[in-house]
């Protein structure tokens, strides 16, 4: 992994290079691939899930992971959003999604730090329990998701 510097404000620096190959990788937003789409599709938040994509074309409507730039355009013209042969291998992807686990991570270690020190300064703020209830509720249901559980059963468990 390359090496970070962490800045004074504690957000860690990027180079050009990584800043690019967030780009690459970086799913679009529903907003973004509408606008490529330029009506021969149209997408929204799956209603189901809202992690997903519901696609809209003439004559169905499919669920999809968020895409990139270059997988979205390829999906419009191919109608599928299969890999092509020289893509990356799912073992790559894997590797890929970890990394920016691990990543997503450390970035949430420090936000909670910089939350901390924002309510030990306003010990009477109640948002920012608040706060804490969305970003704890989100962790417990990506566990129970990862673990294959109910959210319950993780519940029971902290």
């Amino acid at each position: 992994m390359a090496k970070k510097t962490t800045r004074a404000d504690g957000y860690i620096d990027l180079t050009a290079a990584q800043k690019a190959q967030h780009e690459a990788w970086r799913p679009l937003t529903v907003r973004e691939a509408n606008r490529l789409a330029r009506g021969r599709a149209k997408v929204a938040v799956d209603p189901e899930d809202g992690r997903l994509w519901q696609i809209q074309r003439p004559g169905s409507v499919q669920a999809h992971e968020p895409m990139t730039r270059e997988a979205w355009l390829a999906f419009l013209k191919t109608g599928t959003a299969a890999p092509r042969p020289s893509e990356q291998t799912a073992a790559e992807v894997y590797a890929e999604r970890q990394r920016d686990i691990e990543r997503l991570i450390e970035w949430l270690a420090q936000e909670l730090g910089k939350h901390a020190r924002q309510a030990k300064a306003e010990p009477k703020d109640w948002s920012l329990a608040g706060d804490l209830y969305r970003v704890r509720r989100g962790l417990v249901e990506l566990v129970a998701a990862l673990r294959g559980a109910e959210v319950e059963d993780i519940e029971r468990c902290l």
